[in-house]
């Protein structure tokens, strides 16, 4: 987390390659605290938080871990990869996260209380929000303890339900519609869920058709290449292709695995105003080494979502069954011209003007 909000950590570090002290437990409670005194961070930041923290808790004492976990318990963007670490810890280092931390899943919480810590399930016990899988657990356990905090829930007041998660379609589309602080943030979230990374887009050379694509500098054809790459529809890939501030692109080049320098090159040549800046390409390729592949393969799942809710959108039409299209009009007027032809053709009798025969 180099950043000019640290400085007391490039000192720590400072000290620690000039005098050998070992300074890992004091940085380590000095990134904890600069973390938590900001409620919202961007995905990189959070990114680079949670490998410096996974890293750097190994080497800490139960007292320092516990104070982290203390001051992590609350706060709203704290990484799952940290909580799930320290909900593995000691029952009195697990204790806060276990009991108020919101990035831990149901799984995570039925896996705690079947961890045979009585410490452990009574904090998941005391939890505001429980899943299934937990409760049941629970009250199979034969603790007088837990049964008071599952009967002191009875009168409790109902936790606020959680807002309803977006529909995946739904999911790029404000991704597009964000600003660039809106974007990070929800990179940010998408990064704390702790996704699983679903199977790859496609074969290598997707990324280098892009890369060519975006190098022709001809009119459309990034947005063509990324309809062939990812099949997008016409209307999502020139959103993608044309977007001025580039994190679509690179959200693009990420889940392709497209690597960092090839990402810079696609950046340069796809717009004017990003590849004459070089902060903002910089700053654009510092966001795909923080992006986990995950988060990124997500929205690109949104963007073909989209595609193919417009696609059933447009094939679904209500036609009723007895409403005649255009070639049984057509049909309809052949007939009746044929019809009027054959008529004029043929004679029509008149009263008197019929000859009999002979006898």
């Amino acid at each position: 987390m180099s950043s000019p909000r640290l400085p007391s950590v490039q000192r720590l570090i400072g000290l620690a390659r000039s005098n050998g002290v070992d300074v890992r437990p004091t940085l380590l409670r000095v990134i904890v605290d600069q973390f938590v005194s900001e409620t919202q961070h961007p995905a990189a930041e959070v990114t680079r938080f949670a490998e410096l923290v996974v890293n750097l808790l190994p080497r800490a004492s139960e007292a320092d871990r516990a104070i982290v976990a203390e001051k992590l318990a609350d706060h709203p963007q704290t990484p799952t990869v940290v909580a799930r670490a320290l909900a593995h810890d000691a029952g009195a280092i697990a204790r806060p996260i276990l009991a108020r931390c919101r990035a831990l899943s149901d799984d995570d919480l039925f896996l705690a209380v079947r961890s045979g810590d009585g410490e452990k399930a009574l904090a998941v016990a005391e939890r505001e929000d429980i899943g299934l899988a937990a409760l049941v657990a629970l009250e199979d356990m034969d603790d007088p303890a837990i049964r008071t905090a599952l009967a002191a829930r009875i009168g409790r007041s109902l936790p606020a339900p959680a807002p309803r998660r977006p529909k995946p379609a739904d999911l790029g589309q404000r991704f597009l519609a964000a600003a660039t602080a809106q974007r990070e943030t929800m990179l940010a979230e998408l990064a704390l869920a702790g996704e699983t990374l679903p199977p790859g887009l496609g074969p290598k050379s997707a990324g280098l058709d892009l890369e060519t694509a975006a190098l022709s500098r001809r009119e459309g054809a990034l947005a063509e290449a990324l309809t062939r790459t990812f099949l997008f529809d016409a209307r999502t890939a020139a959103a993608v292709a044309g977007d001025p501030g580039g994190e679509p692109l690179v959200v693009c080049a990420r889940a392709l695995d497209l690597g960092r320098e090839a990402t810079m090159r696609m950046l340069l040549f796809a717009h004017e105003a990003i590849g004459t800046s070089v902060d903002r390409i910089y700053g654009l390729a510092s966001l795909y080494q923080a992006i986990p592949r995950a988060a990124a393969v997500a929205l690109v799942r949104s963007w073909q979502a989209a595609a193919v809710a417009e696609t059933a959108a447009r094939s679904g039409r209500h036609q009723p069954v007895m409403a005649s299209d255009a070639s049984d009009r057509v049909g309809a007027r052949q007939a009746a011209s044929v019809a009027a032809r054959s008529m004029t053709r043929t004679p029509v009798a008149r009263p008197g003007s019929v000859r009999l025969p002979k006898a």
